[in-house]
């Protein structure tokens, strides 16, 4: 994505923005997006099912297999995503200024109930985008736990920047609403230095705090 304040394409709105984004034929009871996607709808009662059963079948690695999950998920995302914006402008996604992309994309969390995804640039300099997530449907579900359990939407989010960017990234969640916070917060950053970040959450008793867990990942980036 470039960077440029100024487009060089005529802005013509995000599809995910429209009204008629989601079509139902109630003849045959399929609903589609523009891209001829099939969309289906999962109660919470399947969500918090699945993740249950992840519980029980994987036990303490049931962490890792939902967020690998959540990384095969992404990958189909960001590919519908680049195809959808890239039929609308019909210039790459990645040619784009990066404020329109990061509008369509968090205009396309909105649409399909993901929640309000906000961005952070603050410290992208230093090759880390924050995020953070209101009204994420896993917290909403698991109402307390000692650790975030936004693992589906971490594992996402780094592969769709990754996506974006070109680079290998990946997200590690550092604040959640299950945990007392009012928004799931996610850092992400090159792949390896997330996982050191994760490999250390990994070994201590208490989760960690957003700010510490920023600082492994920043003295990650500055060592390798």
């Amino acid at each position: 994505m470039t960077m440029a304040l100024d487009p060089p394409v005529r802005l013509k709105g995000n599809p995910a923005a429209r009204p008629d984004y989601f079509r139902t034929d109630v003849a045959t009871g399929v609903t589609r997006n523009p891209a001829g996607v099939r969309i289906c709808a999962l109660p919470t009662e399947f969500l918090l099912g699945f993740r249950d059963a992840l519980v029980y079948e994987c036990g303490k690695a049931y962490r890792r297999v939902m967020k690998g999950a959540g990384k095969k998920w992404g990958a189909r995302l960001a590919a519908r995503f680049d195809k959808e914006v890239t039929a609308l402008y019909g210039t790459r996604l990645r040619d784009l200024p990066a404020g329109l992309v990061h509008t369509c994309l968090t205009e396309s969390f909105a649409a399909h109930g993901y929640g309000l995804l906000r961005l952070d640039l603050s410290l992208c300099g230093d090759g880390i985008l924050l995020a953070d997530l209101a009204d994420s449907v896993m917290p909403s579900l698991i109402r307390e736990s000692d650790r975030p359990v936004d693992m589906l939407l971490a594992g996402a989010l780094g592969v769709v920047f990754g996506h974006l960017s070109g680079e290998s990234l990946d997200a590690v969640q550092t604040e959640c609403p299950s945990m007392g916070a009012e928004r799931s917060r996610f850092v992400i950053a090159r792949a390896d230095a997330v996982a050191a970040a994760e490999d250390w959450i990994e070994t201590v008793e208490a989760m960690p705090t957003h700010a510490a867990v920023l600082q492994r990942i920043k003295d990650a980036l500055q060592t390798t």
